[in-house]
């Protein structure tokens, strides 16, 4: 039997073939392109529902020298006072030459003369572990089953 050159010659199979995959890029890009489009209409309402809701609100832009000064205030409220702990207990730790002549400079012409470079050191201390607790925390859980940064409730 000798086959239908119409229905079986190159031009047709490549025709085929190609109507084939259009129709399948068809079948997969149009739920993609209604589901973008659905999308960028949804992103339009939530915009202008919040352009709506949007107060106008007074912002105070302090001068720099006032930001400084209560930066200068926070600072010596949380670093330079005494800390109510009695020192030594046994315990002593090292610290590097220029960071004890550093301390001793800030806490003699900061502090005048009234705070201790133990506290000073304790509040920096003290400082670091409320800023940190979480990071800290984090790192410790990796490294150890136990919950003994884990803050008390």
């Amino acid at each position: 039997m000798i086959p239908n050159p119409i229905f079986f010659n190159d031009n047709t199979i490549m025709i085929g073939l190609i109507v084939c995959c259009l129709v399948v890029l068809a079948v997969v890009m149009i739920p993609k392109a209604m589901r973008h489009r659905k999308r960028v209409r949804e992103s339009k309402c939530e915009e202008t529902v919040q352009e709506e809701e949007q107060e106008v609100q007074m912002i105070v832009v302090p001068n720099e020298e006032t930001v400084l000064e209560q930066s200068m205030i926070d600072y010596k409220k949380r670093f330079l006072v005494n800390a109510n702990i009695p020192t030594r207990n046994g315990k002593q730790v090292g610290i590097r030459k220029k960071y004890h002549s550093r301390i001793s400079k800030i806490v003699k012409v900061i502090g005048e003369n009234e705070v201790t470079i133990f506290s000073y050191i304790d509040n920096v201390l003290k400082h670091h572990f409320e800023t940190f607790q979480d990071d800290i925390s984090e790192l410790y859980k990796k490294n150890c089953d136990d919950d003994y940064l884990i803050p008390k409730k």
